[in-house]
């Protein structure tokens, strides 16, 4: 098995290592991530701002009833974090504009 994991985007060629990632299969770069619509990255920076939130909360607590109810709603994020995913996935590997040569011609007017 590799020891390095692709970026999702099929036109970049960034990996990241797996030992700092190690329970993942895929990840975005930096770069990548930034030419994402401002929408998809203040959501994903969102939902990991509030897993952390409640990650943390899940700790203070001793009350196991009440740390029960904490990890429901902190899976709900992770979910949402999910589907957050797939639509990025799915933005990179569809684009709404092809890239290269036809879109420089577009932007030209040609």
């Amino acid at each position: 098995m590799s020891d390095r994991i692709p970026c999702i985007n099929p036109r970049c060629r960034r990996t990241a290592a797996q030992e700092k990632f190690p329970d993942s299969h895929e990840i975005i770069c930096g770069k990548c991530f930034r030419v994402l619509p401002a929408a998809f990255r203040a959501e994903h920076r969102r939902c990991w701002r509030e897993i952390n939130k409640w990650e943390r909360r899940i700790l203070r607590t001793a009350d196991p009833l009440k740390a029960q109810r904490l990890r429901v709603i902190c899976n709900e994020w992770v979910d949402r974090l999910n589907v957050g995913w797939v639509e990025i996935r799915r933005s990179i590997e569809q684009p709404d504009k092809p890239a290269g040569l036809d879109s420089f011609l577009e932007e030209v007017g040609l």
